[in-house]
């Protein structure tokens, strides 16, 4: 049997991600055991209570100063 290929995809929507690779020739790759897909969301590793994921402004005006 061929090797496993792992993709790790990080999104702030990754049920938009998994949904469109059911149909697609990823997902028969995945049915025979040669794909895995792993969808992981941003938002898991925020550490303030909104679980915001933005950065600072930047790019003039005071919000960067």
């Amino acid at each position: 049997m061929a090797a496993k290929l792992t993709i790790d995809v990080l999104s702030l929507f990754p049920d938009m991600v998994e949904a469109p690779l059911g149909g697609s020739i990823l997902g028969k790759a995945r049915d025979r055991g040669l794909l895995e897909i792993r969808c992981h969301n941003i938002r898991d590793w925020t550490t303030d209570k909104h679980r915001k994921t933005d950065d600072y402004l930047c790019g003039g005006g005071r919000a960067c100063c």
